[in-house]
């Protein structure tokens, strides 16, 4: 089969495109940027709308930890924004934990009166503006081609389940699906990571303004700790965030052969998985 002009021309810019982030990433996510001295840019960037914050890995797991803490205990934009700036002053050396999170919200008075931009920064984390959070992962050589892990009773690997409880002690209970005790082998697209026990689908139904927003800030909190629990891949709301190209950000999402249908989409579940091998990152 003959491409026209536009096919031949569609597939020009594609392969184009991948060849620029394919360049990029060498440039300034691998030592041979590093050996040219060229700079790294922000581990993590959170959009405004028309501004863009830099944060450092720290800043966007304490940002992100601290609005999941704040979605559950059921606070306000307001509140969740002066906590947030709370906790971001200093700036952190280290990820804020779950229970410090916490005690940000009882310490604080019981009106909160942030400035708008904290207010912005709150709205972007609770998912009011989709995918807001992107961050990029460091180089590394440490995932190898060895054997996978196995998995345990609730058909999780190691790593899979690590992650299921990161998010619950944030989140709370959760409805959750993608795995289970006897494996899953089938409802997956071919070579699914929910067939080796590393994925886990977070769901957020039916499909309503609210719960896109709740799914948003699942899918931030998850980019935000990408590192710290070997996330390798997390799609939310026809997007998908992945590692291995975490320096293009937020990417459309297209399932293999086309579809509209939303649940292949994943309109109404954030899909999150962690890599097969390697050891674990530090917690």
């Amino acid at each position: 089969m003959r491409l026209t002009r536009r096919g031949r021309l569609a597939a020009t810019v594609t392969s184009l495109g991948l060849l620029v982030a394919l360049v990029a990433y060498l440039l300034l996510r691998t030592p041979v940027g590093t050996a040219l001295g060229l700079t790294t840019g922000p581990p993590c960037t959170l959009s405004l709308g028309d501004d863009t914050l830099e944060w450092s890995r720290e800043q966007a797991m304490t940002a992100t930890t601290v609005a999941g803490v704040g979605t559950r205990i059921g606070a306000s934009v307001n509140g969740v924004a002066e906590a947030v700036a709370r906790s971001l002053e200093p700036e952190p050396e280290a990820a804020l934990p779950v229970e410090a999170a916490r005690q940000v919200y009882r310490s604080m008075p019981d009106t909160a009166t942030p400035d708008p931009q904290a207010v912005h920064v709150a709205q972007s984390l609770l998912g009011h503006h989709g995918g807001a959070l992107a961050c990029v992962l460091p180089f590394t050589d440490s995932v190898s081609d060895g054997p996978g892990e196995t998995p345990g009773e609730l058909g999780l690997t190691p790593r899979a389940d690590g992650m299921r409880l990161a998010m619950r002690s944030v989140f709370g209970k959760q409805a959750l699906g993608g795995f289970d005790p006897e494996g899953v082998d089938s409802g997956h697209m071919e070579g699914s990571a929910h067939y080796e026990g590393r994925a886990i689908d977070v769901f957020f139904r039916p499909v309503t303004p609210e719960n896109q927003r709740l799914g948003w800030q699942q899918a931030n909190w998850s980019v935000a700790h990408a590192d710290r629990l070997d996330l390798a891949t997390v799609i939310f709301d026809a997007r998908i965030w992945s590692a291995r190209r975490s320096i293009e950000g937020w990417r459309d999402y297209i399932y293999p052969g086309g579809t509209d249908n939303p649940v292949l989409l994943h309109e109404d579940h954030v899909h999150v998985d962690v890599v097969a091998t390697g050891p674990p990152a530090a917690s």
